[in-house]
């Protein structure tokens, strides 16, 4: 198993990226350093201290951090301290950068790490940015590590079983988690599971009886999966039926919603993340109609949120409105929280949705992406576009890891009870990649 920890920019992988396929959402070009625009005040606050040293600004008392001037930024050395008000960005050395939201946050970074405060900057400055001994588990700009579990970082054309690199994916799809650590992945039209030792075996052949592109996972190990229906295809006019499938833990294929919704224009109809809740209700990220579905574990379809129209309002049910949204994540409260494209151009937006249906926003962030992912702490998780990995957490913080992947942009994320995170990748290959902070 090949390991690498990062510790360099991934920029280089804008000029390597091959045409993607014909299954998978554009990504853009995103600026790798974040700007935190919006957070809503839930978000906020909380913290704890740290050590103090002389820093930079000599406007202070000896025993106080000084603090950062709007406008100006400061390059820490070992062993120092500043304080600096909300907006703030910390650039380390390895490539990673953290936005601070909020206030009486600790952010502990290395020497050399640049700490940037705008001009606009407003708040108390009372955040501790530290080059001292970061905490278990604080807030700070330690390098990811990147472990290649299955799949080429050369090849990603017609799908191989085998174990470790020898295994070959298409790329593109979706990931989920069963409760032994399998990974489980959407493949052009295939079901593939992953062992946590990175043997790949196929579960559903291509297109059998549907294309399995949005996949969950519930309690008790049943694989729903999401996408269009194969058999319409030669219909005339073209027609294509979006269906929700069930693989259930013993027996053959299930229909659970047979073309709940038809297309003359799109062959993508009905891709989209899908998330399960304890009662077994499925939920889709229909972005080609601006909408999250629902079904429940008999197929009765309704729309969960969004009018259909393009847009970016919260409310409630389908008084929101929503823009193309690409992939969904349930939290243990029921939550679902989903990316959208926002209406600001070159901007992305995180958004939440209550057991009740009432949308809000969390952040936006400066760039384009799709895939989303939340842990068991309730750290939010999704990628500039590329290859590097974004994380919001309680307090709105946004910190990006420069991972270092080469193979190709980030397309699907899942993470499991410890923190970890695994990774879909495709580009100039497809890999299933073990992501560890």
């Amino acid at each position: 198993m090949a390991i690498y920890t990062s510790g360099r920019k991934s920029n280089s992988l804008h000029n390597k990226q091959q045409q993607k396929g014909k299954f998978m959402r554009p990504y853009f070009r995103s600026v790798l350093v974040l700007g935190l625009v919006a957070i809503l005040s839930a978000c906020g606050g909380g913290g704890d201290s740290g050590s103090s040293a002389p820093g930079a600004n000599p406007t202070t008392t000896s025993s106080t951090p000084p603090v950062v001037p709007n406008g100006s930024s400061v390059t820490m050395t070992q062993n120092s301290s500043v304080l600096v008000p909300a907006g703030t960005t910390i650039s380390a050395p390895n490539g990673n950068v953290v936005t601070i939201n909020g206030t009486s946050n600790t952010v502990y970074t290395q020497a050399g790490a640049i700490v940037s405060v705008p001009a606009n900057a407003t708040g108390p400055a009372n955040n501790l940015v530290t080059t001292g001994p970061a905490a278990n588990g604080a807030l700070a700009t330690t390098a990811a590590t990147v472990s290649v579990i299955a799949g080429s970082a050369t090849a990603n054309q017609a799908p191989v079983d085998g174990t470790g690199t020898a295994a070959v994916f298409w790329g593109g799809g979706h990931l989920a988690l069963d409760a032994s650590g399998n990974i489980i992945v959407s493949d052009r039209g295939a079901l593939r599971k992953v062992t946590q030792a990175g043997i790949v075996t196929t579960l559903v052949p291509l297109y059998l009886p549907a294309d399995w592109e949005g996949i969950a996972i519930d309690s008790s190990g049943n694989i729903y999966g999401a996408g269009s229906s194969a058999q319409l295809v030669s219909t005339s006019p073209a027609t294509w039926g979006a269906s929700i499938y069930l693989l259930p833990v013993a027996g053959a294929v299930k229909t659970i919603a047979l073309n709940w919704e038809t297309s003359t224009t799109s062959s993508a109809i009905g891709f989209g993340g899908i998330a399960v809740d304890s009662n077994g209700n499925l939920y889709l990220a229909d972005g080609l109609n601006n909408r999250i579905m629902k079904f429940s574990a008999s197929g009765v379809m309704s729309v969960f949120a969004g009018s259909g129209t393009s847009g970016g309002g919260d409310g409630i049910g389908t008084a929101a409105t929503l823009n193309n949204p690409t992939d969904l994540v349930i939290d243990t409260g029921g939550n679902l929280y989903f990316t959208d494209s926002t209406t600001n151009p070159g901007k992305s937006t995180i958004r939440k949705i209550t057991a009740g249906g009432t949308v809000s926003t969390i952040a936006t962030l400066g760039h384009l992406s799709g895939p989303i992912a939340i842990d068991s702490s309730g750290n939010i998780y999704t990628t500039d576009g590329f290859s590097n990995i974004v994380r919001l957490d309680s307090r709105g913080n946004v910190t990006t890891f420069s991972t270092g992947i080469t193979s190709g942009f980030i397309s699907s994320l899942v993470a499991d009870s410890g923190g970890h995170l695994y990774a879909g990748t495709r580009g100039n290959g497809a890999q299933i990649l073990k992501i560890s902070f």
